[in-house]
């Protein structure tokens, strides 16, 4: 007998392990599919903000004075605003970067955008592609809070992977075994087990770092209140710095305008010409302990950035050491990264959301798997695997409606979102009084409902915008292919039941 690298279990122990992953399946399976979804989505966050917003003026280079005199002008926006908060004290302004080719900035919800020249050319918000990415972030939820209530979701997703895994003792040698033909649990389970098998180093890691950086919320939380008198940002400063070192590098004075940090941004262009600079940040902003810092790429490191400072006229006094510090800092520095797939171009883009779609698979179908299982067995659930299939289609289709319908009305979109989702499950609850189709037919019906959903938000932005730039076009072209090829095998699947009936 061959040989293999996977530890031998007992069968008590398999079974026993099925039992809890099942268990444990069940009871995360909604909201873990939520995170999932939103997840692999929200890896083109760059691309949808860019989309949110077509016409805003995209190029590669600017000035330090432009730069400079746009940062000023954002930067008199927030000091003239009284109704900013006592925490908005950062100003945070993008230049272009290969990442984003748009110069734009902001402190709290208020953001601008400027031209190549440094001219103001209005509004850079994208509430819609906030909604998405806070949707995974925190569900929504109070952020501190929701951030560690993902994180548990995500260590029960890592225990999910760990406990399939090892519930599967063949699960290398029948990595290729998918049993296509035979309909029903057998197929469902083969496509279950072998996307949990390729897709099982990736899952692990996404789960890692996900809990790691919910873990970090609840660490700097418990910190902020037993040590530093509430101030939960203490706790980060051995990553980000602190006000301290700030203060240090500008000896005390405040930053001395538009002058200074032209001066910075080129000074830190001559040090380091192969590191794009990201962002400016202005700390302190209207205060007599102002400071500037820079942010710049480093290349072929997994760190978000290399943080620069200056004294208060502009001159560059060194860095935090976040791409060449300690190695617990650059650890730290690289889980945003590693966890989003913000690294390597396009091509690991194109990988996280392959892979992040195939564990949102996973995850419906081992529900899927349950509920076929469960009616075969004698105890069927209609109402629950009625919901469960509206929920695996309305999910996505009422993120795409918040986006269709959010655009053209400036609806807010969370509350659109929820009040969808409040719905869907009501309906399905109470459509079991109307309607006995079988689930078969339901989720014919949801995927084409999906696919409607999918191909409004295109049609909306056309409306909208108008728009055929390379912002608008990168993501309104997928989304027509898609909604085309949901409605495409919607009805083929249709046709060929209505021909078997026949």
């Amino acid at each position: 007998m061959a040989k293999t690298v996977w530890p031998k279990s007992s069968n008590r122990l398999v079974r026993r392990l099925l039992e809890g992953h099942k268990t444990l399946g069940l009871a995360l399976s909604a909201i873990l599919y939520l995170i999932c979804l939103t997840g692999w989505i929200g890896v083109y966050y760059v691309e949808v903000e860019r989309w949110e917003r077509p016409a805003v003026p995209e190029f590669t280079q600017v000035s330090p004075e432009a730069a400079a005199r746009a940062i000023t002008d954002m930067r008199s926006v927030m000091v003239a605003d009284k109704t900013r908060t006592a925490l908005e004290t950062s100003l945070f302004f993008g230049l272009p970067n290969p990442n984003m080719p748009r110069m734009a900035g902001g402190y709290g919800h208020v953001s601008q955008a400027y031209d190549a020249s440094g001219q103001l050319y209005g509004p850079a918000s994208h509430d819609l592609t906030h909604f998405l990415t806070e949707l995974h972030y925190y569900l929504h939820l109070p952020e501190t809070f929701g951030m560690i209530v993902v994180c548990l979701f995500g260590v029960g997703m890592m225990a999910l992977l760990i406990g399939g895994a090892l519930a599967h003792p063949r699960m290398f040698k029948d990595a290729f075994t998918i049993r296509l033909r035979q309909q029903g649990p057998l197929t469902r389970s083969d496509i279950h087990n072998r996307i949990g098998t390729w897709t099982l180093p990736y899952g692990l890691m996404v789960t890692l770092t996900g809990t790691l950086i919910g873990l970090a919320q609840l660490v700097a939380l418990a910190l902020g209140m037993l040590a530093y008198d509430g101030n939960m940002l203490k706790a980060y400063e051995p990553i980000f710095g602190s006000e301290a070192e700030m203060q240090a590098a500008t000896g005390g004075r405040a930053l001395q305008g538009t002058t200074a940090i032209a001066n910075g941004i080129r000074q830190v262009r001559a040090a380091h010409p192969d590191q794009p600079v990201a962002y400016v940040a202005l700390h302190n902003v209207g205060t007599p302990k102002e400071a500037l810092e820079i942010t710049t790429l480093p290349k072929n490191r997994l760190v978000y950035g290399e943080v620069w400072r200056f004294d208060a006229l502009g001159n560059l006094v060194g860095s935090h050491n976040i791409s060449d510090g300690p190695v617990g800092r650059q650890i730290a520095a690289s889980v945003y990264t590693l966890h989003f797939g913000s690294f390597g171009g396009p091509l690991v883009k194109l990988a996280y959301v392959v892979l992040g779609f195939a564990l949102t698979v996973m995850i419906a179908a081992g529900m899927d798997i349950w509920l076929i299982k469960s009616a075969a067995k004698g105890r069927p659930r209609p109402a629950l695997h009625r919901l469960w299939i509206a929920i695996v289609y309305g999910a996505p289709a009422a993120i795409a409606l918040t986006f269709a319908i959010g655009m053209p009305t400036g609806w807010p979109p969370v509350p659109l979102f929820w009040a969808q989702m409040v719905a869907l499950i009501v309906l399905s609850i109470i459509s079991m009084r109307f309607s006995a189709a079988g689930h078969k037919a339901v989720s014919r019906l949801m995927r084409g409902l999906l696919g409607l959903a999918v191909l409004a938000v295109p049609l909306s932005h056309m409306a909208v915008h108008g728009s055929f730039s390379t912002a608008a076009v990168q993501v309104n072209l997928p989304l027509v292919l898609v909604g085309l090829f949901i409605i495409g095998t919607t009805w083929k699947a249709v046709r060929a039941d209505t021909s078997r009936q026949t």
